[in-house]
């Protein structure tokens, strides 16, 4: 893997705007589709259709949070792209602190033993597949997965 080339980057920038203005007129729609139901009358005779409605407006504003998510991803992906991000688009930031030598925590010079420890980088940028199928992933795969992990058990 390799550092995009702008050709790569134009078409990585074109997918994350179409994508962005496809979510923008997604989450607008949902939005009017949830306050239209809370607009609705509340006196509903049968308690069931009420409970029903009420179920469908918290799914509805659950996806809408997720889909802000996603476009708060993408914008950070474009930022990332003109190089206003906190790192640069393509690379996995977590690879990157992973590549970085470790100091130790008194401020003093490494060990000599730690000095001759083999050490082996990894290639910190994403995998151009990766990007292509999903062009605002912030990380690796492997380091994707310990994300997900992460929440799941938080």
């Amino acid at each position: 893997m390799t550092k995009p080339t702008k050709a790569e980057v134009a078409k990585y920038r074109s997918l994350l705007q179409h994508q962005l203005a496809s979510l923008k007129g997604d989450v607008g729609s949902m939005r009017d589709e949830a306050l239209r139901a809370s607009d609705q009358d509340a006196s509903v005779d049968n308690l069931a259709d009420q409970g029903t409605d009420n179920y469908d407006q918290g799914f509805m504003l659950g996806l809408i949070e997720n889909e802000e998510e996603t476009i708060q991803r993408i914008a950070e992906a474009i930022e990332r792209l003109d190089g206003k991000g906190e790192w640069e688009f393509g690379i996995c930031p977590l690879c990157v602190e992973e590549n970085e030598p470790r100091k130790p925590k008194d401020g003093k010079k490494p060990l000599a033993s730690a000095k001759k420890a083999k050490v082996v980088k990894l290639d910190p940028w994403i995998p151009k597949v990766r990007l292509e199928y999903l062009p605002w992933a912030r990380y690796c795969i492997r380091h994707q997965e310990v994300e997900e992990k992460g929440r799941e058990t938080a």
